[in-house]
């Protein structure tokens, strides 16, 4: 209660802003959580605002250590521009629109509210909720389609030099015993937006330096490509050697665990090799 009576402006701050969030973005929300229910490539999405509500917990000393100085000025552009971003979104219904003016509606009432120097500090915690929104339709398709050609591509490759007889024809993966075509789950895209969050989330936390949270950031790319080169063959080694219906078990049940598990523990090596290359006080 004490610390209640304390904050009790900054509270009530929160509490405003928390209330007109819901109500302007009430429907982007249902949206959001539809994806989110009904499509495993964004179900990461349940995640990511509880991190974000925890990084800002983590780092409440901090905010509430700097001075709140508004600044009018900057905010109410950011603020101006925001509104120009939602009335085109909800008008228009367009999806990608609306999702950018969520982000700068969060960025233009931190500075408005509380200024430069506090918003500084939610600089992460703001951008980081771009993660549990979808990727717009027309780039999804635009990446998933070359990505699992790399993926079969790379997958025969390692069949084929492990003694595997394996014929590939675009993302269709011939086995003796089994035919397998490579799909959008093991594109890597599910991949590529789970395990860029989770890279991007462990380097903020592991490190102060801004290169080495990039560093790792850009690791997650070809360690999202390996988990899923890794997850397609397995379950060709599964139906090669085992049966083609443990197989089809395998790749439903086991496959997307192995493969984030593989990824995180990836990501934790490449955070320790970078610490012992350049070891700081991170």
């Amino acid at each position: 209660m004490y610390w209640l009576r304390k904050y009790r402006g900054l509270v009530l701050y929160l509490a405003v802003i928390g209330c007109l969030t819901i109500l302007l973005y009430y429907s982007f929300f249902r949206d959001l959580m539809h994806s989110w229910m009904t499509n495993e490539d964004y179900s990461h999405g349940f995640l990511i605002l509880p991190i974000s509500l925890f990084l800002v917990w983590r780092m409440r000393r901090e905010l509430l250590a700097e001075d709140i100085q508004p600044h009018y000025g900057a905010g109410a552009l950011l603020l101006l521009a925001w509104a120009f971003l939602y009335f085109i979104g909800t008008v228009g219904q367009i999806y990608t629109i609306t999702a950018v003016s969520f982000i700068l509606f969060l960025f233009g009432l931190a500075i408005f509210l509380a200024g430069f120097s506090i918003t500084s500090h939610l600089i992460f915690p703001i951008a980081f909720l771009v993660f549990m929104m979808p990727v717009p339709s027309e780039m999804y398709t635009r990446l998933t389609n070359p990505m699992m050609l790399i993926v079969t591509t790379a997958s025969t490759s390692i069949l084929n030099m492990i003694g595997v007889p394996v014929f590939q024809e675009g993302n269709l993966i011939s086995l003796p015993n089994y035919s397998m075509r490579v799909i959008q789950a093991c594109s890597g895209i599910r991949s590529l937006i789970s395990v860029s969050a989770l890279a991007l989330l462990m380097g903020y936390i592991m490190f102060h330096s801004n290169i080495k949270r990039f560093i790792i950031f850009i690791f997650a790319i070809p360690v999202a490509f390996i988990g899923n080169i890794v997850r397609v063959v397995v379950t060709a080694l599964v139906a090669f050697y085992v049966s083609p219906a443990h197989a089809e078990g395998f790749s439903h049940s086991l496959a997307g665990i192995m493969t984030f598990m593989l990824s995180l523990g990836m990501i934790s090596l490449g955070v320790v090799l970078l610490q012992w290359i350049n070891p700081t006080r991170d």
